[in-house]
């Protein structure tokens, strides 16, 4: 029998987006609102594909939450997933080391929280011929300028090998370095599957053993465009490793570039910026497009004194 579980990371629950909101209150409350929905599609397709697991890879919140709707709202979510009997597992990343929440909150017995020291836990799946181990371990505070792969508990063997690490890798640029590693640091553990966070942007390394940073399920301004998804992972009893990318944020955005080189009149010029607009909102994997425009001007309209 095959474990399968969905692995995502950096949702930053909350996370506020000001400026938007000052100039657009309307847009402002949908992104604010955007990284709670997103997580809801995170827990439906959960549900739907009837999963093991969920793999949290640190960042769930945005900072030192304190708020109770914040609270009360992770509570139905995760009273989902424990009804529908999936287990989580989460580690706490840069973003949410000392979030106030996670410490507080009461989980049920199906929600694994691992603390800043290496632990290995191991899944009783029933039928399933080969045992799951998934290895954790979180940022005990928000700075974490050392390597972390060092500390963890070293491989099962004849079990299949799951870690969660947030990290920076080796170096990303945009990004602060955060318990750096490389490709060839994870590979040496000889885990089955590494569940990576903190750098937004989806990549994938089908080595010695597959390494996923899955991105964010939620983009939240311009800066943070393209589509945004989490891993649906199978691992069957051979250890063969099935990675599926699905689409969750409700908001995308895209850099759109505007070409009205050779357009000749205002006409031409409404239809190719409705065009080019259209044919990106019929790419985008969200219900809502923003987008930010770069426009080439038209030589044409120009000599034509427009």
């Amino acid at each position: 029998m095959a474990f399968r579980f969905v692995h995502t990371a950096d949702v930053h629950l909350d996370s506020p987006l000001r400026s938007l909101a000052l100039r657009n209150p309307e847009l402002g409350e949908l992104i604010g609102n955007a990284t709670r929905r997103a997580f809801v599609n995170i827990v439906d397709l959960c549900l739907s594909e009837q999963v093991n697991a969920l793999l949290l890879a640190g960042d769930l919140y945005d900072g030192d939450q304190t708020s109770m709707k914040t609270a009360r709202f992770l509570s139905e979510q995760i009273r989902r997933l424990d009804q529908a009997g999936v287990r989580v597992f989460m580690i706490r990343g840069n973003h949410d080391a000392l979030s106030k929440i996670t410490r507080k909150l009461t989980y049920p017995e199906t929600v694994k929280v691992y603390g800043g020291r290496p632990e290995a836990i191991s899944l009783e799946l029933g039928d399933r011929a080969t045992p799951v181990v998934i290895h954790g371990l979180s940022f005990a505070q928000a700075q974490c300028p050392e390597s972390l792969v060092g500390k963890y508990k070293p491989r099962v063997e004849g079990a299949v090998n799951i870690g969660l690490l947030h990290t920076s890798l080796a170096g990303t640029r945009g990004h602060d370095p955060y318990a750096p590693c490389n490709v060839a640091d994870l590979e040496a553990t000889e885990f089955d599957y590494w569940a990576l966070g903190h750098i937004h942007k989806r990549s994938i390394s089908t080595g010695r053993c597959t390494i996923v940073m899955p991105g964010m399920p939620q983009g939240r301004d311009i800066n943070e465009s393209g589509p945004k998804s989490v891993s649906l992972v199978t691992i069957a009893d051979d250890r063969t490793v099935h990675v599926e990318e699905r689409f969750t944020s409700i908001a995308q955005f895209e850099r759109v570039v505007i070409d009205l080189d050779g357009v000749a009149d205002w006409r031409h010029m409404v239809t190719t910026v409705a065009g080019t607009l259209g044919a990106a909102r019929e790419a985008a994997n969200s219900e809502h497009l923003g987008v930010g425009t770069r426009i080439v001007p038209s030589d044409t309209l120009r000599s034509n004194g427009a």
